[in-house]
């Protein structure tokens, strides 16, 4: 961050000069673009001095956030370091926990394990410091995310659940949501699936962040379709791609819709789909990326096209391997393994049913679904 020398009339006159500029050159992009509000609302802040200011601060970190939603997870680091760097002579112990916590699930969603568990450690740090119960809990949950991400999922759901009778003893309901969602997600992946569709139904209940509820959505959308509720499943999908939610939670809405095409076998839709996340894979994080891969490598299995799968496999296992996702690495593996011991299939369509379907906790997230939809129609 630019700090101008004391009396160097010429330095702070060049500085105006150049600001001016970037502010006329930003005047002229189209003003009902979101990145060019966030931009003009960042030269706006900057002082004739080049002193850093709260205002400065507050605006960088606004467009950090909206980067993050859009999936440009590293631009969203660049812009969040220059936000902190805001902060003279040093970083009070509020601000210094939020922007660890900012940090670490940044590093998280790009795959770099142990830079974001050293920025969750800062984060509960400073948190303990300040008696900020709320983001200690938050870091506790990022470190669970990271174990989870790394395949660790005994230990992760032991995590989360320590942070969930911590946070319902306090009445927290955000801590709660997230808890409940992180869950979820755990539970889905150890294969306890009617345990997973609850627990992202909690989340969707005491969550109050319209985020947070699209992303709680489209986890009890493939929790529905891991059962077989397909209706409800492609229900939920719709709702989280048609609705203005950040980039992430709407792509993932995607790929999970892709999938339930292949299960079904439509491969006109699952076809359509794959084609419109090709179209924004180059802003998929490493995670998702193997997950698009594996889907696609899934479905092309299914429509009998073997030699185009294996080249999507051996693509993602060696994304995989790249970036240390040990999970998905072996979900790879398994997948070419399968390839080789067996011939590809045409599809048979699925039925769309299933005895968990059937219990009466399922059947109530079905109808509150359905509720849900017809109020937001």
């Amino acid at each position: 961050m630019l700090t101008l020398p004391e009396g160097d009339t010429d330095a702070r006159e060049g500085f105006v000069w150049q600001m001016e500029a970037v502010r006329r050159h930003l005047r002229e992009l189209p003003g009902d673009a979101p990145e060019c509000a966030h931009l003009c609302g960042i030269a706006d802040a900057v002082p004739a001095g080049g002193k850093p200011t709260p205002a400065l601060r507050l605006t960088l970190t606004a467009y950090a956030y909206y980067l993050e939603h859009e999936g440009r997870l590293e631009e969203a680091l660049e812009v969040l370091a220059l936000a902190s760097h805001t902060h003279r002579p040093a970083i009070p112990p509020p601000e210094f926990a939020a922007t660890s916590l900012f940090a670490g699930r940044l590093n998280r969603l790009l795959a770099r394990w142990p830079v974001a568990l050293t920025c969750y450690g800062f984060a509960e740090a400073a948190a303990r410091i300040t008696g900020d119960v709320t983001t200690l809990l938050r870091s506790r949950l990022g470190r669970g995310a990271v174990l989870r991400g790394q395949g660790n999922l005994p230990l992760a759901n032991s995590t989360v659940q320590a942070v969930i009778a911590e946070a319902e003893a306090l009445g927290l309901r955000e801590v709660l949501a997230i808890a409940y969602a992180d869950l979820g997600a755990v539970c889905e992946l150890q294969g306890l699936r009617a345990e997973a569709v609850q627990a992202n139904y909690r989340a969707f209940l005491v969550s109050d962040d319209s985020l947070q509820r699209m992303r709680v959505l489209g986890d009890l959308g493939i929790g529905l379709l891991r059962i077989g509720a397909y209706d409800s499943a492609r229900l939920a999908f719709e709702l989280v791609i048609a609705s203005k939610t950040s980039f992430l939670v709407r792509t993932n809405a995607l790929l999970e819709l892709m999938d339930l095409e292949t299960l079904v076998g439509n491969q006109v839709a699952f076809q359509r789909h794959r084609a419109q996340a090709e179209e924004v894979r180059d802003r998929m994080t490493p995670s998702m990326t193997c997950d698009f891969l594996f889907k696609a490598g899934s479905g092309l299995t299914r429509f009998a096209r073997v030699g185009r799968a294996r080249e999507l496999f051996v693509e993602g296992q060696q994304l995989a391997d790249r970036h240390r996702l040990n999970a998905w690495y072996f979900r790879f593996e398994r997948a070419l393994t399968e390839l080789d011991s067996s011939a590809a299939r045409e599809p048979e369509p699925a039925t769309g049913a299933s005895g968990l379907t059937e219990l009466p906790e399922i059947r109530e997230v079905a109808v509150g679904l359905r509720e849900y939809a017809l109020q937001t129609t």
